[in-house]
C-alpha cells in the first residue's frame, strides 16, 4: 500500500479484499472468507494515525466497483461538539441518523461506474419521507408550504384522526399528498440528498401493490406491535418518532433494519453468488452516535446476519467505520492483524463489531519513511517524540526534514518544528497543531494553559479576563476544557511521575511539546514571561518569598527556569537544597526543574556570568568546597534541561561529550556527598545515578526529565 498506510495495510489488502471477494481497483469475483457475513469493522486511533486515510483507499479502489456510500460524520448535520449544539439536531422531522440514512440511501443508490448495479430501498423510502416530511400540527415554523400541499395534508390528517378510516379514501388522499409534496419537496426539506429517489421509491412501494406488496408486508410484520395495515402502523411510526427520547431510538432501530433489508433484497439467488456486496464507510463515529448509531446498528445487523445463515444468508453490506480512540488499548485487536475474526455465529451481537485499534508507528517505521535519504542518526528519534508515534504527524515530519536535508541548508534540529512543511508552506508546529486540535478556539485556549503544571496553576493564569475564555470561574474552564477535549482517552496520555501529582495538565507529550513551541516561538517574549511569571507566583501565594529566594518550591523553579533565571536563582535554589535533601529527593527536585521548557533566549549559558554579577549563593559559604559542588550542580542542571528538550538528539553513546559532561557531575556530587559527616548522610543516590541503568543509559537510550531513574 501507500506510505500513509502505515500498520493499515492488512486492512486494505487482505481484510476488504476477504469481505468485498475482490481486491481494491478491482479484479475476478472470489469467494467470500465470512460464510456466516462479515463483521461490522471499527478502526479506532487518535489523531493523524491514518483513520481517515484508510477509508479514503477504500473508497478510492472500490466506488466504480460497488455501490458505495462515504459519509464524513464530523459536524452537522450528524454531531456536535455541545450539549445544546447536539439538541439542535434532533429536530421534530429530523434526527443525525434520519440525516445519514438519507445520504447513505443516495449515495448506495447512485450508479458506479462498472457493471454493477445501483441500489434502491423500497422498504426504508416510504417511513424515511413519512418521518422527515410528514407534519402532524399544521406548520407554524419554517418554510411555507404551497395551498395545494397544505389542503392534501389537512385532508389526510384529519382522515387519520378517525377511528377506522377507509383504506380506499385514505390512500387517494395519500396520493394526493404525495403528487403536491414532489413538487416543493426539496425547498421544504433543503440540504436533504436524494429526495426525488426517496420519493419515487416510496411512491412505487405505497402506491404498486401488486409489485410492491412483500415490501409493505414487511413493514406489517416489522411493526406487529401496532395495529392497523401497514400504512397505519407507518403513520403510527412517524407519531413515535414526533416523541422522541427511547421512542424516537425505536423508530431509528426499525429504520435500519429496514435500510439492511433493502439491502439484502437487491440480491437474487445468483446475485448473492456473483455480486460484490455494497460498501459503507462512516467515518468520525463519536462517542453520541456510537450510542445512538453504530451499537444498534451492530445488533441489527448480527440479528438479520444470525437469522439468514446457510445457503440462504443475507447479503450484509460490507461497512467500515472510524471513530477516535486509543489505538493502543489492549481490548483492541491491532489492525496488523491479518485474521481477526472467526465464528461470530457462536457470539453475542456485540462480537459483530470488530474493533481494530491502529498501533503507534516506532523506530523502524518512522526510518522506513524516509526512503532512502541520508538522514542524521538521531533524527527517527526525535520524529517518534514529537509525533507521538500518530502515523499522520510522522510523515509531515519526515517530509520537513527531507526536503531540508535535500535543500542547500542544513538541518538543525532544534529548527525542525519551525521549518515550513511541505503540503502547505505553514511553519511545521502550525500543521501539526492543526491536526491535534482541528477546533481553531479549542487550540487557542489549550495554548493559553500549555505550560501549566495543574488545573489550580491553570486557574491562575487565566484569572484575568480573555475573549477566548468567557463566562465561568477559571477553574471551571479549566475543568470544561480538560473534560471536552484535553483528558480524552484518544490521547496518548504520559503523565510524569507520580512523585510530581497529576503533572503536567496537558499529559500528551508530542501535543504539549508541540503547543509550547509554538507558545514561544510566536507569543514574543513578553507573553512567555507573563505566563511562567504567573505560573511560578501560584507557588508562593501572597508572594511569602522573595523573588531571589533560595527557598522556592521545585515547581517554582521549573517555571523560572523557562523564564531563563538559570543562574541568578535556579542552581543558587537547588544547591541550598542539595545540603538539605536526601539524595533521591534532590535527584527528583532536579528531574521536575529540569523538565522546564526552553527560556525564550535559549538554554544556559555555558559560563556562569561574573561573580559580582549575580547575588551571592548562601549554599557556597555554608559547606567547604561549596564552588566544587555549586559548579557541578549548574553542570547537570545545563546538561540535562538541553538534553531534555523535545527535538534534542539523546546522545550517541557514553563517550558523547553531552553524556561526559553528565557523569562528571554526578561523580563530584557523589565525592562531594560522601565526604559529609556519616550521621548527615542518607542513602547515596548519586551513586546509582552513574552506575549502570542510571542517569547515563536512560539519557543515551532517549530517556528525558523528568522521568530519569531515582532509586
Amino acid at each position: 500500500m501507500g506510505r500513509h498506510l502505515y500498520h493499515l495495510s492488512a486492512v486494505v489488502d487482505e481484510l476488504a479484499p476477504a469481505m468485498v471477494g475482490m481486491p481494491p481497483g478491482g479484479g475476478p469475483w472470489t469467494k467470500r472468507r465470512f460464510p456466516h457475513g462479515p463483521p461490522v469493522v471499527e478502526i479506532v486511533g487518535d489523531r493523524a494515525t491514518g483513520k481517515t486515510a484508510v477509508l479514503d483507499a477504500l473508497y478510492a479502489g472500490y466506488h466504480a466497483h460497488v455501490p458505495t456510500a462515504h459519509v464524513d460524520l464530523a459536524g452537522p448535520p450528524y454531531s456536535a461538539a455541545g450539549q445544546t449544539d447536539r439538541e439542535r439536531l434532533d429536530s421534530a422531522n429530523a434526527s443525525p441518523v434520519t440525516n445519514l440514512l438519507f445520504q447513505v440511501c443516495y449515495e448506495l443508490s447512485t450508479a458506479p461506474k462498472g457493471n454493477s448495479r445501483p441500489l434502491s430501498f423500497p422498504r426504508l423510502s416510504p417511513a424515511l419521507l413519512l418521518v422527515t416530511a410528514w407534519r402532524r400540527e399544521a406548520a407554524t415554523a419554517g418554510p411555507v408550504p404551497p395551498a395545494e400541499l397544505t389542503a392534501a395534508e389537512g385532508e389526510l390528517r384529519e382522515l387519520l384522526t378517525t377511528r377506522h378510516p377507509d383504506p380506499r379514501v385514505r390512500d387517494a388522499l395519500l396520493r394526493r399528498w404525495f403528487t403536491a409534496l414532489g413538487s416543493v419537496v426539496a425547498g421544504l426539506l433543503p440540504g436533504v440528498p436524494g429526495l426525488e429517489g426517496v420519493l419515487q421509491a416510496a411512491s412505487e412501494t405505497l402506491f404498486d401493490r401488486k409489485g410492491q406488496a412483500p415490501r409493505l408486508a414487511w413493514w406489517r410484520s416489522q411493526l406487529d406491535d401496532a395495529n392497523g395495515d401497514a400504512v397505519q402502523r407507518l403513520f403510527l411510526l412517524v407519531q413515535k418518532f414526533r416523541r422522541r427520547g427511547p421512542d424516537r431510538a425505536v423508530v431509528e432501530a426499525h429504520l435500519m433494519d429496514a435500510l439492511l433489508a433493502d439491502v439484502d433484497g437487491a440480491y437474487g439467488p445468483w446475485g448473492r453468488k456473483t455480486r460484490h456486496p455494497a460498501l459503507i464507510l462512516l467515518d468520525n463515529v463519536d462517542d453520541v452516535l456510537r450510542t445512538r448509531l453504530l451499537d444498534p446498528f451492530v445488533e441489527r445487523y448480527a440479528r438479520l446476519a444470525r437469522q439468514r445463515s446457510g445457503h440462504s444468508r443475507a447479503m450484509l453490506p460490507v461497512v467500515f467505520v472510524s471513530s477516535l480512540g486509543r489505538g493502543s488499548d489492549p481490548d483492541l485487536t491491532p489492525t496488523t492483524v491479518e485474521a481477526p475474526w472467526h465464528r461470530p455465529e457462536l457470539c453475542p451481537p456485540r462480537t459483530w463489531l470488530l474493533r481494530l485499534g491502529i498501533p503507534h508507528v516506532g523506530d523502524p517505521h518512522i526510518r522506513a519513511m524516509f526512503s532512502g535519504t541520508d538522514y542524521p542518526a538521531p533524527l527517527p528519534a526525535v520524529v517518534e517524540r514529537l509525533s507521538g508515534g500518530r502515523t499522520g504527524s510522522a510523515l509531515l515530519l519526515t517530509g520537513t526534514a527531507v526536503e531540508r536535508i535535500e535543500g542547500p541548508d542544513p538541518l538543525d534540529l532544534d529548527e525542525l518544528l519551525s521549518l515550513p512543511s511541505p503540503d502547505a508552506g505553514h511553519p511545521l508546529a502550525v500543521r501539526l497543531l492543526d491536526q491535534l486540535l482541528p477546533d481553531p478556539v479549542l487550540r487557542d485556549q489549550a495554548l493559553a494553559v500549555a505550560p501549566a503544571l495543574e488545573v489550580g496553576a491553570a486557574a491562575d493564569l487565566l484569572r484575568l479576563p480573555r475573549p477566548d475564555f468567557p463566562a465561568p470561574t477559571p477553574a471551571l474552564q479549566v475543568r470544561r476544557l480538560l473534560d471536552g477535549a484535553l483528558e480524552r482517552p484518544h490521547w496518548n496520555h504520559r503523565p510524569w511521575p507520580p512523585a510530581y501529582g497529576r503533572a503536567p495538565l496537558i499529559t500528551d507529550r508530542a501535543l504539549r511539546a508541540i503547543l509550547l513551541h509554538r507558545l514561544r516561538t510566536e507569543g514574543g517574549p513578553e507573553r512567555w514571561s507573563h505566563i511562567h511569571s504567573r505560573l511560578a507566583g501560584h507557588y508562593n501565594p501572597g508572594d511569602v518569598l522573595a523573588a531571589d529566594s533560595v527557598r522556592h518550591d521545585p515547581r517554582y523553579l521549573h517555571h523560572a527556569l523557562a523564564l531563563g533565571l538559570f543562574d541568578s536563582l535556579v542552581v543558587r535554589a537547588l544547591h541550598h537544597r542539595y545540603l538539605r535533601s536526601a539524595p533521591s529527593d534532590w535527584l527528583r527536585d532536579l528531574n521536575l526543574v529540569a523538565a522546564a521548557p526552553q527560556a525564550f533566549d535559549g538554554f544556559a549559558p555555558e559560563h556562569a556570568p561574573a561573580g559580582d554579577e549575580l547575588p551571592s549563593c548562601p549554599a557556597c559559604a555554608e559547606q567547604e568546597g561549596g564552588a566544587e559542588a555549586h559548579a557541578a550542580i549548574r553542570l547537570l542542571l545545563a546538561s540535562v534541561w538541553r538534553l531534555s528538550a523535545p527535538s534534542s538528539a539523546p546522545p550517541s553513546g557514553h563517550a558523547d561529550r553531552r553524556a561526559v559532561l553528565v557523569r562528571a557531575a554526578l561523580e563530584a556530587l557523589c565525592t562531594d556527598y560522601g565526604r559529609r559527616p556519616r550521621p548527615d548522610r542518607a542513602y547515596n543516590a548519586y551513586i546509582d545515578a552513574v552506575a549502570a541503568d542510571g542517569w547515563i543509559d536512560a539519557l543515551v537510550n532517549g530517556v528525558q526529565a523528568p522521568d530519569l531513574p531515582v532509586v
